[in-house]
């Protein structure tokens, strides 16, 4: 059974949104034209939606799907050795600086040893679930 989680947006998408709105608007009205105006909203719009709708994470059996701009990396969920919130504008599969930073018991799964971060809405549901598959991995509440 899959579950989807998806990723929460912080105010800063939304801001970046309005500004580059604002930009727009402001060239349609200078003098850029409509044609020019509609391309540039029809490709900035659907560079929003990709970006936007295209972060996901589902639990899928024993595997963590993560969706980024709408292409799957499965991560193994007994491999997951640790799980700490954090704040962090570093970049990852996550649109909300308030993430979870994802540990794993063996450096290939990542190719590196840096965590890998995302930013689930329902982050308790999804550590949750995460737990229901693999018990043995360590939750470290204390930093967020």
């Amino acid at each position: 059974m899959k579950t989807v989680y998806r990723s929460k947006v912080d105010w800063w998408i939304w801001a970046m949104v309005c500004f580059f709105l604002a930009v727009l608007t402001a060239a349609a009205i200078g003098g850029i034209g409509l044609i020019t105006f509609l391309i540039f909203l029809t490709g900035f719009g659907a560079m929003f939606v990709i970006t936007v709708f295209g972060v996901r994470y589902v639990i899928d059996g024993d595997e963590l799907l993560v969706y980024q701009f709408c292409r799957p990396r499965r991560f193994p969920i007994n491999k997951i050795k640790e799980i700490e919130p954090c704040k962090s504008f570093l970049w990852g599969p996550a649109l909300s600086s308030n993430k979870l930073a994802i540990k794993f018991t063996d450096r290939s799964v990542l190719r590196t040893s840096m965590p890998m971060y995302i930013s689930p809405k329902d982050k308790n549901r999804f550590i949750g679930q995460l737990l229901d598959i693999n018990p043995n991995i360590e939750i470290n509440r204390l930093s967020a």
